[in-house]
C-alpha cells in the first residue's frame, strides 16, 4: 500500500498558526505547562523545516534550500515590522516595508509549495518506476526482513 507523501510546508504553516494561537492564549500568565506546549510546538516547526529542507535538497540541491532560508527570513522580517511592531512604528516607513516583505514572503512560500509538489511527484514517480529501491537513505537488511531494522546507508 503506497501512501501519498505529505506536504511538510503545509504542516509547517499549520504548526506556525498553532504557535501563534498558543502564544496569544498564554500571553497573560505563562506557567510550566504553557512553556512545555510552546516548546513542543517549536519542535514540530523545526522538524517540518528540516524535513522540508531535506526534500528540497534531494530534488534541487542547495539552491532550493537557500530559497527556503530566504523565505523564512522574509517571514521573520515582515512579521517583526508589521504584526509585532511597536505602536510608535505603525505608519512609519518600516511598517510599510514590512508589508512589502510579507508580500515577498507569501510569493516565495507559494514558489516553495510548487517546488515541493514537483519534488513529491518525482519521488513518487521514482517509486513507481523502481518499487524495490528505497525512498530514504537507509535500506533494510534482506537477511532480516522480519525485524525491520535499518542498516547503514548504501553507497
Amino acid at each position: 500500500m503506497n501512501k501519498k507523501p505529505k506536504s511538510y510546508l503545509a504542516l509547517l504553516l499549520l504548526s506556525c498558526a498553532v504557535l501563534y494561537f498558543a502564544l496569544d492564549l498564554s500571553k497573560e500568565d505563562r506557567g510550566t505547562v504553557d512553556y512545555v506546549v510552546l516548546l513542543l510546538i517549536s519542535g514540530a516547526i523545526m522538524y517540518n523545516v528540516i524535513r522540508l529542507a531535506r526534500r528540497l535538497f534531494a530534488a534541487g540541491g542547495l539552491k532550493d534550500v537557500w530559497h527556503l532560508i530566504r523565505t523564512m527570513g522574509f517571514w521573520a522580517i515582515g512579521l517583526l515590522n508589521t504584526a509585532l511592531a511597536r505602536s510608535s512604528d505603525v505608519g512609519s516607513w518600516k511598517y510599510w516595508l514590512g508589508w512589502g516583505v510579507l508580500g515577498l514572503a507569501v510569493y516565495d512560500t507559494y514558489a516553495i509549495f510548487r517546488k515541493e509538489r514537483s519534488a513529491m511527484a518525482s519521488i513518487s514517480a521514482a517509486a513507481v518506476r523502481d518499487p524495490e529501491s528505497p525512498n530514504d537513505e537507509t535500506t533494510t537488511n534482506p537477511a532480516s526482513e522480519d525485524d525491520g531494522r535499518a542498516t547503514a546507508p548504501v553507497a
